[in-house]
């Protein structure tokens, strides 16, 4: 039997808490203990942490959710660590289906579900490119890609079999490239981390980097790079629905900027990316504000060429040793136009 300590780094978001420790009461795996590591402005009293009832750990830490993170890990008991964002929604068999699959699959360190985000049509897990220039034109620029390739045509065709020939992979400009997505369980290097099963031995090992803003935009990037060759198992009949909850959520352009940044500087840290090069993330870049534009979509334009200018002038705070902060002020709350595919940063 899996045993689990659960990690929830949490910030003003008590109603989306109380959900989730709902749903962590009604799993048929039930976990060994839930550490909430509450950054609030209003932190809990003695009766506001005794109502959340047994089995939870209550740690105050600083505003940074990779801190946050890595103080749940530290003080948790159990040798696999579920890291859970507090606007996660799970069904009762959601931990049972991973341990399952843990136990079958050996070698597996990293799980998780399919995790599904609100579209126009329903909750969805997969972004199917469905035109043949575009997913092309992704292909050229080395941009991320973050579901099956499905355009007809020659030319769909063949973007498809390149795909299908690298498997899910990293681009040499850095960006995830996951087509694969078919089967019970698919393996990726990189993947959201926000519903997902870990050794803690492979945490302790990759931990997350407080560096990054205190939103930690692209830190599960940073982390998945440092695991084994074994990557991310995606279990897809376990599913997690993430409802992006507004409060303390950056705007989206800001999210985008900070998340090309992060990208770059883990290609200057990181031993797994040195492949990646400045060259070919400033080429995604092009290509990414460039399909933005023809898009219609001068947020996300403009987010990557304001990138492209601060990592091309070597103006990247992460990069010297501070977080993104000062670049753009928070939103609050977010008015996203629609939910940001993954396949747009480094998760």
């Amino acid at each position: 039997m899996m045993e689990l300590s659960v990690v929830i780094p949490t910030c003003d978001r008590p109603d989306r808490v109380r959900a989730l420790l709902g749903d962590l009461g009604r799993q048929t795996l039930r976990p060994r203990e839930i550490l909430i590591v509450d950054a609030s402005d209003r932190k809990l009293d003695a009766g506001g942490v005794a109502a959340l009832g047994p089995g939870v750990v209550y740690l105050e830490g600083r505003r940074s959710v990779c801190a946050q993170r890595n103080l749940g890990i530290r003080r948790a008991g159990a040798p696999w660590i579920f890291l859970c964002d507090d606007d996660i929604e799970l069904p009762p068999d959601y931990l049972a289906r991973l341990a399952a699959h843990a136990a079958a699959h050996p070698a597996a360190g990293a799980l998780s579900g399919l995790v599904l985000e609100k579209q126009a049509g329903g909750w969805s897990g997969r972004f199917p490119e469905r035109s043949a220039l575009v997913a092309a034109w992704k292909l050229l620029f080395g941009m991320g890609i973050w579901g099956p390739i499905a355009a007809g045509g020659p030319l769909g065709r063949a973007v498809a079999a390149r795909c299908r020939s690298r498997g899910n992979h990293l681009a040499r400009s850095g960006w995830p490239v996951i087509t694969e997505m078919d089967g019970d369980c698919f393996r990726t290097p990189v993947y959201g981390l926000g519903a997902a099963v870990v050794r803690r031995d492979w945490l302790l090992a990759s931990p997350f980097d407080e560096t990054l803003d205190s939103h930690g935009i692209g830190d599960n990037y940073g982390v998945a790079v440092g695991f084994p060759s074994e990557g991310i198992h995606v279990v897809t009949g376990a599913e997690a629905r993430h409802h992006r909850a507004p409060v303390n959520r950056l705007a989206d352009g800001v999210a985008q900027e900070r998340r090309v940044l992060a990208l770059d500087y883990f290609i200057h840290t990181r031993a797994a990316l040195d492949r990646a090069g400045t060259g070919a993330l400033l080429w995604s870049l092009v290509g990414a504000g460039l399909l933005h534009a023809a898009s219609r979509n001068p947020t996300a334009a403009r987010a990557m060429f304001r990138a492209f200018a601060r990592v091309a002038s070597g103006r990247n705070p992460y990069r010297r040793g501070r977080g993104a902060e000062p670049l753009a002020p928070l939103a609050h709350p977010a008015r996203p136009a629609a939910p940001e595919r993954p396949a747009a940063g480094a998760t």
